[in-house]
């Protein structure tokens, strides 16, 4: 049975795709529906760790009223041709809202259209009834991997990793992430093709096909990673929990060295010299851990593909107690199950539920009573109320600015030992 959801901490598969999008160098997109639609993806973007004030800027088609009855094709075909005058992109991607898809607009025909004319145009299926942030992310790269116009294949490239699942308004610390795991892998002689952020672009979403393998660290990575296996025989290696901390990270990257065919004996002198820089600075870090009284209980509210691995260091690495694991994300019942058995592990003891609602997720955590919450801006005055510092990890981050800070790795540990010193002394 379907019921309502107050103020969730993401946005909707348009915001995903617009976000994906976005964070694609040289890559424009153009929203197909009225003015809000792009506009609360904007409203949204800085809390999603976008630094701009003003969110993003991107073409639309700004439908009216009398375009959403009587049809707004002709509407779009004038903004693709404005968008490709007036914007320099090497890519540009139509995305689709809910009241386009629901009046039945033929996207499709239009980037067809668009293309026989020489405009570089690709259609995404991207409404908001379509699901979350994740979803709009796993459509925008299953259409531009399926896209003729985006792939060129050409000779393997033993040593190039396309890195997929960091989720760009779905976690603060995307960037940070994705520069993690391309120094991670570089460690272990690899390259990682990451695509979106700083270090990505188009021309990265083209060799995607020339990947020796394809790293998956959410699920949100697993359509996309399939079609590439499909239609360019890239093997992709799904990670499970999204390591945090040196130990966590060495296993998965042993996985990818085995995956990737990498000499064993590189893979683990580089996993032990992060392990090894790990314990010098947990050393460091005794006589703090007992004079701030750091270890806790805790409520941890995050993403599915976050949960797990956080819980896993907060737990076993810091000696943190589990009181309650708060799963804010919508995922299939098969999702859920393994979930649960990787939290089962992971945060023993601990309460585990499913919840987007800021007000069943509140009422929880004032159940629960931990003595420090992990989860997002929407949870400040539950911690106020029950006096207990607050760590934002999770989107919406409202603290402060986040630019290539990761969550995830080994340096992602250390940044979440700082930020929960930085809560506890505050």
């Amino acid at each position: 049975m379907a019921h309502p959801i107050d103020c969730p901490g993401a946005g909707c598969a348009l915001h995903g795709a617009i976000y994906a999008a976005s964070a694609v160098r040289g890559m424009v997109p153009i929203v197909h529906g009225p003015s809000g639609c792009g506009y609360q993806a904007a409203l949204a973007a800085p809390l999603s760790g976008w630094l701009d004030a003003g969110g993003i800027a991107v073409p639309s088609t700004n439908l009216s009223e009398k375009q959403v009855v009587f049809g707004g094709t002709a509407r779009l075909r004038e903004e693709i041709k404005n968008a490709v005058k007036v914007t320099d992109g090497a890519l540009y991607v139509v995305l689709s809202t809910c009241p386009t898809e629901m009046i039945g607009d033929d996207i499709p025909a239009m980037a067809k259209e668009a293309r026989a004319q020489g405009f570089p145009v690709v259609d995404v299926p991207s409404a908001g009834f379509r699901g979350a942030v994740q979803a709009g992310y796993t459509a925008f790269l299953k259409a531009v991997i399926g896209a003729d116009l985006v792939i060129d294949k050409g000779a393997r490239d033993p040593t190039l990793v396309n890195v997929f699942g960091l989720v760009p308004g779905a976690d603060a610390a995307w960037v940070g992430d994705i520069e993690e795991w391309s120094r991670l892998l570089a460690g272990i002689g690899l390259r990682a093709n990451a695509v979106l952020g700083p270090s990505g672009g188009v021309e990265d979403l083209r060799r995607v096909g020339n990947a020796a393998l394809t790293l998956v660290l959410s699920p949100a990575g697993r359509g996309p990673a399939e079609d590439l296996q499909a239609r360019f025989g890239v093997p992709w290696l799904e990670a499970g929990a999204l390591p945090v901390g040196a130990s966590a990270t060495a296993d998965l990257l042993r996985r990818v060295g085995d995956s990737a065919g990498r000499p064993r004996d590189g893979v683990e002198t580089f996993v032990a010299s992060e392990i090894d820089r790990e314990n010098w600075f947990l050393e460091r870090l005794s006589h703090a851990y007992h004079a701030l009284d750091l270890q806790r209980s805790f409520a941890l509210v995050a993403t599915g593909s976050r949960a797990a691995g956080l819980s896993a260091f907060l737990t076993g690495t810091l000696g943190l107690l589990p009181r309650l694991v708060v799963v804010a994300e919508p995922l299939a019942p098969e999702e859920k199950a393994r979930l649960l058995a990787e939290l089962d592990t992971a945060a023993p003891g601990g309460k585990v539920i499913f919840a987007e609602s800021a007000g069943e997720i509140t009422d929880a955590i004032a159940a629960a009573k931990p003595e420090i919450i992990l989860a997002r801006s929407i949870e400040a005055d539950i911690a106020a109320r029950l006096g207990v510092p607050l760590v934002q990890i999770s989107t919406p981050v409202t603290d402060r600015i986040v630019l290539d800070t990761p969550l995830s790795g080994s340096r992602g540990a250390l940044a979440l030992i700082e930020a929960i010193g930085t809560a506890v002394l505050r």
